[in-house]
């Protein structure tokens, strides 16, 4: 019966987990689709909701550790749960941030450009996948997380290299540079949830 009860208890706090991913799912998309028409949406009630649910979730495993006092993988099970609500949200923060820089530049500049929407496609693609990779224990798909992220990496490192050469640079540039540093990080915390599977 006790098995029963901490499984039943896991369960209900990964489903609380895959509601918030598909919150921040909702958000990214939402984002994705601001930097292709370049207007920015507002974010706040999501990401207020988003930091709710994580706390919620930090709240259950923390009082699921202290009530069954696991030591096995259950206990590295609520562990998880607890980072990768935080990743989740920090995901929803760099959106939020993705959406700002479009709210204070849309006079000065006509839109994202196309190497930062593809850059923004692939991140979304990365979350995707490291969130699956976490639930299904997808050990086959966490190598492609990561290498995703390489190419995140050498889009961001390209664009300094490129600018470190120029005289002057542009506002089209350093947007484009603010923008992709953030997916840069959100790519980061793909690899972090891709990196809780457990194995």
């Amino acid at each position: 019966m006790g098995v029963d009860l901490l499984r039943r208890d896991l369960e209900y706090m990964y489903n609380n987990l895959d509601r918030m991913y598909n919150l921040v799912h909702k958000v990214f998309n939402a984002t994705l689709e601001a930097l292709r028409g370049w207007r920015p949406e507002d974010l706040e009630d999501q990401l207020y909701l988003a930091e709710a649910m994580m706390n919620m979730i930090e709240e259950q495993a923390t009082f699921f550790i202290a009530k069954y006092q696991p030591l096995g993988p259950e206990l590295l099970e609520a562990k998880s749960l607890i980072r990768v609500s935080y990743d989740l949200y920090r995901i929803t923060r760099y959106c939020r941030e993705i959406n700002r820089v479009i709210t204070y530049t849309s006079g000065r500049i006509s839109g994202a450009s196309q190497e930062v929407l593809e850059a923004a496609t692939r991140s979304l693609e990365m979350v995707e996948k490291a969130y699956r990779v976490y639930r299904r224990r997808d050990k086959a798909l966490k190598t492609e997380v990561e290498e995703m992220d390489d190419e995140i990496d050498n889009i961001y490192t390209s664009m300094l290299r490129t600018l470190s050469r120029k005289n002057e640079i542009t506002s089209r540039e350093l947007v484009d540079l603010l923008i992709v540093r953030h997916l840069e990080r959100i790519a980061d915390h793909a690899v972090y949830i891709a990196q809780q599977l457990l194995e």
